[in-house]
């Protein structure tokens, strides 16, 4: 298996297992298709998916910007050279300190509850947007569903002429509105009806106070495909009838915003495994990896599932199938249910694609283990763009 002109063993033994690899040419691609949408639009990364100062300058000089939602966040977007008009600042419980931050850096700061936009202006911010719950459930896991009636994030309809208002009187420029439904989005039809509400929402305003958005965020949450079962839409494709049904339900002047985070870097990214133990229990075949539910917690947190290969023997034939578990003190960390491989043998390269996203971001040092380093590969070589830990970085904390 080669990525970016670079052998998956060659990276393996360089860097060791488990290890998260990043194609810089797909990255690229998928920041392009975005920016080609709607040429006047702000793209920003939603940060969350893998906060790394190396992807966000990559971004930045394609001309995108950073979304984020706390302090540190918001750092990676400033050591990466972000510019401060790029930066959009979210969050449903923002401390004083974040809001404070947020205006240092001149972020466009996102209001979540009706108290914010007093602490926004005694922060010093200056230019905020409204988040809209527009009680729409996505179809999505549960966890990751962020418009519903009993949404932490945003206000309701009658709640955000309340919000415009009282920041308005505040002295804050009041740039406009912001929805956004929730994460591994499979179909476009929930976020077009969102937009729609924003839009209803946006006429209310202009009703009540005379006051009209010159700013649409329609936010981000695109799938990625982590299993061949799975089929999504291409990112352009639903990016444009956002875009569209927006222009078509808001026909005044205004500059739009996307968020897309998963959809730029999850299928861009795939995870390295060294196997192990390789076993039969009573109608079970297991093949154990060095990582799992440490570096990717995803499938305990969601149910997900991903598929795999043996990135040494790529080019053999599956001949049997085999439950991929992972290497910690529970019966639960399993990757991968089952999927088809060639007999695996002990130091095999197992590959997992389609895990740039939302894997080392939410990775923990459960049982001990040092989270993996990873790189981003291109034209042959490849950059360590985050190191592996130590278990001195372990015990650094410890008096």
């Amino acid at each position: 298996m080669v990525v970016g002109g670079v052998r998956a063993s060659a990276l393996a033994d360089e860097y060791g297992t488990p290890l998260v690899v990043y194609c810089r040419d797909t990255v690229l691609a998928r920041a392009r298709a975005y920016a080609r949408v709607d040429p006047e639009a702000l793209v920003v990364y939603g940060t969350k998916a893998f906060p790394n100062v190396a992807l966000l300058r990559l971004l930045a000089a394609e001309g995108l910007g950073a979304d984020v939602s706390t302090r540190g966040e918001l750092e990676f977007a400033l050591r990466a050279g972000v510019p401060r008009n790029r930066i959009v600042f979210h969050g449903n419980n923002k401390s004083d300190e974040e809001l404070g931050a947020a205006a240092a850096a001149g972020a466009l700061v996102v209001l979540d509850a009706l108290d914010e936009g007093a602490r926004a202006r005694a922060a010093g911010v200056t230019t905020v947007l409204i988040r809209v719950t527009p009680g729409i459930e996505a179809e999505t896991h549960k966890a990751i569903q962020t418009a519903h009636a009993e949404s932490k994030f945003g206000l309701v309809a009658n709640d955000v002429v309340a919000a415009v208002r009282d920041a308005r009187s505040e002295g804050l420029d009041v740039a406009g509105l912001h929805v956004h439904i929730g994460s591994q989005l499979t179909r476009s039809a929930e976020s077009l009806l969102a937009v729609e509400r924003l839009a209803d929402v946006a006429r209310h305003c202009r009703a009540e106070l005379d006051w009209a958005p010159r700013v649409f965020d329609l936010g981000g949450g695109l799938a990625v495909r982590h299993s061949l079962a799975e089929i999504v839409p291409d990112p352009a494709e639903f990016a444009r009838e956002l875009v569209e049904r927006l222009r078509d339900h808001w026909t005044e002047p205004a500059r739009v915003i996307l968020e897309p985070g998963r959809s730029l870097v999850g299928s861009a990214g795939f995870t390295l495994y060294r196997v192990g133990v390789v076993k039969r229990t009573t109608g079970v075949a297991y093949a154990a990896v060095d990582g799992g539910m440490s570096d990717n917690p995803r499938p305990q947190l969601y149910g997900s599932r991903y598929e795999a290969l043996l990135a040494n023997r790529a080019d053999e034939p599956a001949s049997g199938t085999y439950r991929i578990a992972g290497k910690h003190c529970e019966s639960g960390d399993v990757l991968i249910d089952s999927v088809e491989l060639p007999e695996p043998r002990r130091d095999d390269l197992l590959a997992v694609p389609a895990t740039g996203a939302y894997t080392l971001a939410m990775a923990s040092n459960y049982n001990g283990v040092p989270r993996p380093a990873a790189v981003l590969v291109a034209d042959g070589r490849a950059e360590l763009i985050r190191r592996r830990e130590s278990l001195d970085d372990l015990l650094a904390f410890e008096p």
